[in-house]
């Protein structure tokens, strides 16, 4: 090999190295090389521009398509910010959610994408980015069980969970009764006059059968299907503020009647026999509620401890976030 094809070979093999190089930059590194500058960096870490994106989004829902660009951003920041504390404090303390805690998110996570799939894609939101805003969610629940549950930082003690469920929870059996029929049109009418007495003095004669322990409420439920009227018997955990599943003042009507004693309420629409039931510290009716017990105690206060639990340096790229804004806008048609 001559000295001028040496040197070319050597001007090849040098380019071929560089090509490669480039490459593995394309490949390892294409982060850093391909994807926009962070919108956000919070304390030195940089919040994926999906994550901001999604929270600006937030910003102008609730704020309103018009409202300034400034005002959008630092809202949306803020939001990114206890998304940011929740990690991080969740990180902390080495919480884990639980296998139903994962399941629900995922659940979440599917029924949003079912809805709003097509107008995330469209502004650079994935399933991902739900997942990753779902489960820090979560994980705010998980550290308002670590302060405050079981054993927690600031336990809660049981009596005072406790009695906060006999306030505001009752427990029952209900066998459910309609004063209406659907006819063969489609349309629902009110039962004649014989039929509505007729299902009035069956549903007495349930009440009379259980109290006397002749009946259990299952037994009556068959009885009343027998009789050719729809019948199943429910066990309910209801609370005091629910007051789409039941007609109005059931709650209180409930609450006054004798543990263990079943009674007939009536509205317009239906009739009730009820079996009021007798949850202890000990049911799983009650180890069922404390958790949404706690949120309702100190809720608050945990919100408050995760605001609290650092202090926040920001830096905002608004050459990039302002292509996400505009973005959102365009994609909202506005």
């Amino acid at each position: 090999m001559n000295n001028k094809t040496k040197t070319i070979f050597r001007r090849a093999l040098s380019l071929a190295l560089a090509l490669c190089c480039f490459c593995s930059v394309f490949i390892f590194s294409s982060c850093s090389v391909l994807e926009k500058p962070a919108s956000l960096t919070i304390n030195g870490t940089k919040i994926g521009n999906d994550v901001f994106t999604y929270f600006l989004d937030c910003a102008v829902t609730e704020m309103g398509v018009q409202t300034p660009y400034e005002s959008l951003v630092n809202k949306a920041t803020a939001l990114a910010g206890t998304y940011y504390k929740t990690n991080s404090l969740a990180h902390t303390y080495n919480i884990s959610l639980t296998t139903a805690q994962k399941a629900a998110v995922s659940e979440k996570v599917n029924a949003y994408w079912g809805i709003y799939g097509n107008y995330y894609t469209n502004i650079g939101v994935t399933k991902e980015t739900l997942t990753k805003v779902f489960t820090a969610d979560s994980y705010r629940d998980a550290l308002l069980l670590h302060y405050y549950g079981e054993g927690g930082i600031e336990e809660i003690p049981v009596s005072r969970l406790y009695a906060n469920f006999k306030s505001n929870y009752i427990v029952f059996q209900a066998i459910t009764g309609y004063f209406t029929e659907i006819d063969t049109a489609g349309n629902t009418i009110r039962l004649n006059k014989n039929d509505t007495e007729t299902l009035v003095l069956k549903f007495q004669n349930m009440s009379a059968m259980v109290n006397a322990g002749e009946q259990t409420m299952e037994e009556a439920a068959d009885y009343l299907t027998e009789s050719g009227y729809p019948g199943s018997v429910q066990t309910v955990v209801l609370h005091k503020d629910d007051t789409s599943s039941y007609p109005e003042g059931f709650f209180t009507k409930v609450q006054s009647i004798d543990t263990r004693y079943a009674a007939i309420i009536a509205s317009n629409d239906y009739i009730f026999l009820v079996l009021k039931g007798d949850a202890d510290v000990n049911s799983s009716f009650f180890t069922d509620k404390k958790t949404d017990i706690i949120k309702a105690l100190v809720g608050d206060s945990i919100d408050t401890t995760i605001e609290n639990a650092y202090q926040l340096e920001t830096k905002i790229s608004h050459s990039t976030a302002k292509g996400y804004y505009t973005l959102i806008k365009d994609t909202k048609g506005a």
